[in-house]
């Protein structure tokens, strides 16, 4: 019996997931959907990628016998579409973040728990094996001071990012909320945070630059710098971890597509080598492991609890800079 996968938003992101699907689907004897409400691009969507037939309606996905539905589709609509697909018995993969609001987001995990289906968010650096290898290798450096990461780039999406109360803010939330996840990853539980929000010309609503100061457990200090201001400012590590022994720090120059990290440099005691880590496509990974556990009917291997916990420090951040949140549909 094939496993049948249906992919809500076949624009942008969403093709990326039918990329990852279409090497997948015959591993895994796959019958992959897709839905637009625009026939136009339901119908372009589907041959493209070979589906094996496409929806306009919602309603229709939901009626249908997939197994799977995939949902790439703008934050508001993230509790209100996982909640109908998990309570019509489909199990959901959703693209980060979780939700706009702590809220939402413990509505969704609730349903997923109550409905024993199953729920994972898409957070693909969450499968980057730099980051674990980094973890692993960051008892070498002793005591650590700091860690540092950062993404810096010029973007100006059009449509729903550029609406503060559709986004749940503004750059942080949609991909800095990647490199939060990389941060807590490393740096574990933190006590407080200090950040600053302000809006440069990336043309949205919410904030478009950042800097966040994350005060961990383990007495080290977090520094998220993301910016969707900052063209050009990508030519340096994503991350940087600092000890009394020495350092650990992306090689930016090794990274391959489908993997947003490189290999890593790691500096003992004044001696630098270059660690050499897998190179695997985070998309196809995550999604690939998602399949397993449902066929097998295994944990997932994202806890959507990682994905709350993210969501939480994006918060966290937005609250001290300022930032205006998400508590109610604007007039």
């Amino acid at each position: 019996m094939s496993l049948k996968i249906a992919v809500v938003g076949c624009r942008g992101f969403g093709k990326i997931h039918l990329n990852a699907l279409s090497k997948l689907r015959d591993k895994y004897g796959l019958e992959v959907y897709v839905f637009s409400r625009a026939e136009e691009y339901a119908r372009d969507c589907h041959r493209e990628y070979d589906t094996s037939g496409y929806f306009m309606r919602y309603s229709d996905v939901l009626r249908s016998d997939v197994d799977v539905i995939d949902l790439v589709v703008s934050h508001d609509a993230h509790m209100p579409m996982s909640i109908a697909a998990l309570e019509a018995g489909k199990h959901v993969m959703l693209e980060k973040p979780i939700a706009r609001t702590i809220e939402e987001a413990v509505g969704i995990i609730n349903v997923a728990r109550s409905s024993g289906r199953k729920f994972m968010v898409l957070e693909n650096h969450y499968f980057d094996p730099s980051v674990w290898k980094a973890k692993e290798l960051m008892g070498k450096l002793g005591k650590i001071s700091m860690i540092i990461v950062r993404k810096l780039q010029f973007n100006s999406p059009g449509g729903w990012r550029r609406i503060r109360w559709l986004m749940g803010g503004g750059a942080l939330i949609d991909g800095g909320i990647h490199y939060i996840d990389t941060l807590l990853n490393l740096g574990g539980d933190y006590t407080g945070v200090k950040s600053i929000c302000t809006c440069g010309f990336a043309g949205l609503e919410g904030e478009d630059t950042s800097v966040s100061i994350f005060k961990f457990k383990n007495g080290a200090v977090g520094t998220l710098l993301y910016s969707w201001s900052s063209p050009g400012g990508d030519r340096a590590p994503a991350f940087e971890v600092y000890g009394e022994r020495g350092f650990i720090m992306e090689d930016l120059d090794s990274r391959v597509p489908g993997k947003p990290y490189g290999d890593l440099v790691i500096s003992i005691d004044e001696k630098r080598e270059k660690v050499i880590v897998e190179k695997v496509n985070v998309i196809e990974r995550e999604i690939e492991l998602f399949i397993q556990s449902v066929i097998n009917n295994a944990d997932v291997p994202m806890p959507p609890e990682i994905a709350l916990r993210d969501l939480r420090a994006v918060l966290d951040a937005y609250k001290d800079c300022g930032e205006l949140g998400v508590s109610s549909q604007p007039v």
